[in-house]
């Protein structure tokens, strides 16, 4: 059987046995062993045949293979041999994605918050005004008053307040789902 037929039949195999899990998750898995078997035959020396031969045998049967595979995905335990480098990219991903939440949240939480307390604590200082002819607004913290008219903001402190304290909890709680997922 030639060098590329031996692959493709495995492979094929491989994709009937993980029909358990999702399309997309037995693609990725029979893509990566694809990946890694064309790696080891590059490194491989002495007639290709036996070298494909070689390494589908130390892979070991699909049905074994995808059972290992199964079984990570869907009970979690310890991934086969080739699974480990698609897991640490997915980690860092979600590493990512959970570092970006929590400062992004965190931070627009915190300073509505903070935004409503200076108003409450220095309301001639710290306001919203609206240019002379409308066509802007501005939030300033300023012991000058600006060349406006000062919007009554005393809608600022609660909704800054709830807004802010709403955005903090909403975090805290995607935080910790994201969490659990790391």
């Amino acid at each position: 059987m030639a060098r590329s037929e031996l692959i493709h039949n495995y492979l094929a195999e491989l994709q009937i046995y993980l029909s358990r899990v999702s399309e997309v998750q037995a693609q990725e898995v029979v893509q990566e062993i694809e990946s890694h078997i064309y790696d080891a035959l590059a490194m491989q020396q002495g007639p290709e045949d036996s070298a494909v031969e070689a390494i589908l045998a130390r892979l070991g049967t699909a049905r074994e293979l995808a059972a290992g595979y199964i079984d990570h995905i869907t009970i979690g335990v310890a991934p086969p041999k080739g699974l480990k480098p698609l897991s640490r990219v997915r980690k860092g991903i979600s590493k990512g994605i959970y570092h970006l939440i929590c400062i992004l949240g965190y931070a627009n939480g915190a300073t509505l918050v903070l935004l409503a307390l200076l108003k409450l604590l220095l309301p001639s200082s710290f306001g919203v005004w609206i240019a002379e002819h409308g066509n802007s607004v501005v939030i300033a913290f300023s012991q000058l008053e600006p060349q406006a008219n000062e919007i009554p903001a005393l809608w600022l402190i609660p909704v800054a307040s709830l807004s802010g304290a709403g955005l903090l909890y909403l975090t805290r709680q995607i935080a910790r789902i994201l969490k659990m997922h790391l």
